[in-house]
């Protein structure tokens, strides 16, 4: 994983934690990347910590289930 890639994903946990949600614009409009790639960070970041986050289709977000 490159540094920018570390970034979003730490990013990602960071915002889980405060908020307790966060969904592809979130990434898209915090660094500019594709939704694609915005995607992609946040399927990356769930398989890591599926113990603690969720896809959300109601909210079309992914949830803190701690929170």
């Amino acid at each position: 994983m490159n540094w920018y890639a570390e970034q979003r994903q730490n990013w990602i946990g960071e915002m889980l934690r405060i908020y307790g949600f966060i969904n592809r614009s979130h990434i898209v409009e915090k660094f500019g990347c594709s939704p694609q790639s915005a995607g992609h960070d946040l399927t990356k970041f769930q398989a890591k910590h599926s113990d603690w986050v969720r896809y959300d289709n109601r909210r079309k977000a992914y949830i803190n289930t701690n929170a």
